[in-house]
């Protein structure tokens, strides 16, 4: 069909094809009906209405821009809520049931790193209720009265672990981590100097505290002599230190006469 001649053969047909349908794409003075308007515009645009393609254009550039506003106004945080409303109603959870003990008496101190979510379970073959898993930065011990350890103890003597598992793991992020860099983005994220420095005058080693490790096998051998040696940690129980792969989740037992890097 050439649109050239067509439009001047059924110029009223086209005229009400376009108020019709306009009407419809936009509500005035019909039930809005966004499908049904773009049908008769499209037909109108095709019969040469210039009028009607444009507003096809700019429907669709307005279409293009309200998804992609839809897009970055997403929000993780409320995704997830929304979907923990349907594991609710679905009652999705009644698979993973069990109690607060560990069924095989093993603790696990981990990296938070975000590839071993799903892969260390996976590639342990743990399920829930199986293990503690206790997690930080690094999957490491620094300070012998440190959250971590508190936990430690509290699966120990409360929850029945007897044997601990120190996993590290390839490529880990707070390996070479700088303190003195770790300062310079609090400052730039707006952290007041005069607290840094009331840390400083409380005698606290910013720099040192926040500094990571330089060998990953390294940290996690100083870990399990750690927890070994801890003076409330009793002596039966096992503490042996491994390295995961974080891309195909092989597990390396660590030891102290072991060169792996």
């Amino acid at each position: 069909m050439e649109c050239d001649n067509t439009y001047n053969i059924y110029d009223e047909d086209v005229e009400i094809l376009f108020s019709v349908g306009r009407r419809f794409l936009t509500g005035n003075g019909l039930e809005k009906d966004e499908t049904k308007g773009k049908e008769m515009l499209t037909q109108a645009a095709m019969m040469g209405h210039t009028l009607a393609q444009q507003l096809l254009d700019r429907y669709k550039d307005e279409l293009e821009n309200t998804v992609e506003q839809i897009k970055l106004e997403s929000d993780p945080l409320t995704d997830m809520l929304e979907y923990n409303k349907r594991f609710v109603a679905e009652k999705m959870y009644e698979q993973y049931a069990t109690s607060k003990y560990p069924d095989r008496k093993i603790a696990i101190v981990t990296c938070m790193d975000t590839r071993l979510v799903q892969l260390l379970p996976a590639a342990l073959g743990i399920k829930n209720g199986d293990v503690k898993i206790i997690k930080n930065a690094g999957g490491t011990i620094t300070n012998p009265f440190d959250s971590t350890v508190r936990s430690l103890l509290v699966a120990i003597y409360e929850l029945g672990v007897n044997e601990v598992m120190i996993i590290g793991h390839t490529g880990c992020g707070v390996q070479g981590m700088d303190g003195a860099e770790m300062l310079k983005l609090m400052r730039e994220r707006g952290i007041d100097e005069e607290h840094i420095s009331l840390m400083k005058h409380c005698g606290i080693d910013l720099e040192l505290w926040l500094h990571g490790f330089d060998e990953t096998d390294a940290a996690i051998l100083e870990t399990v002599d750690l927890v070994k040696n801890h003076p409330l940690v009793p002596k039966d129980v096992i503490v042996k230190g491994y390295i995961m792969d974080s891309t195909t989740g092989e597990l390396t037992p660590i030891e102290k006469n072991n060169n792996h890097k």
